[in-house]
């Protein structure tokens, strides 16, 4: 089998980090020139402020930058998840279900991911399956790529077998 990697298109991935550089940009200057200025007469400093605005950042920018480099390789052993901080290999004996998960942020905005669901613990989301949505042709590319590879490397259904000497068939 060929080995399928799914990922961010390359213009989504842009956007997100054109969107981190401005809010980059817009906090920086903020904490560089607003701050200084409105404490400058109070007894308060602006560290608070800045620890604020610091504390926003981080976390944004953590997560835009983990979202937009996030890959999905498909390969006969598993799903081989990346980001920017982790690396895993989910065997595909282990996935029960492969779906796509609409999510809704503030304001009615809706997205979709992909998430398989394991044999034991919750569902992973899949890293680069993400989509605006589900109209998406290379969210729904990724999503027939995932579940034709899951088809072709699940094992086989296993049914209980018992014997005609066995109590329990009677």
């Amino acid at each position: 089998m060929e080995t399928v990697r799914i990922a961010l298109p390359r213009r989504r991935r842009r956007s997100l980090h054109l969107g981190l550089a401005v809010v980059t940009l817009t906090l920086g200057l903020i904490a560089l020139f607003v701050l200084p200025g409105a404490y400058a007469h109070s007894t308060s400093s602006g560290r608070t402020a800045t620890a604020v605005l610091a504390g926003i950042w981080l976390p944004t920018a953590f997560y835009v930058v983990n979202r937009a480099s996030g890959t999905t390789t498909l390969t006969p052993e598993g799903l081989r998840l990346r980001t920017a901080v982790s690396r895993r290999l989910i065997p595909w004996h282990t996935v029960t279900r492969i779906e796509a998960e609409r999510r809704t942020g503030r304001g009615g905005v809706r997205w979709y991911v992909a998430r398989a669901h394991l044999v034991r613990g919750r569902p992973v989301v899949l890293p680069g399956a993400l989509a605006e949505g589900r109209q998406d042709e290379a969210f729904r590319a990724s999503l027939e790529a995932l579940d034709r590879y899951w088809e072709r490397t699940r094992p086989p259904a296993e049914g209980v077998l018992t014997s005609p000497a066995d109590p329990r068939s009677a």
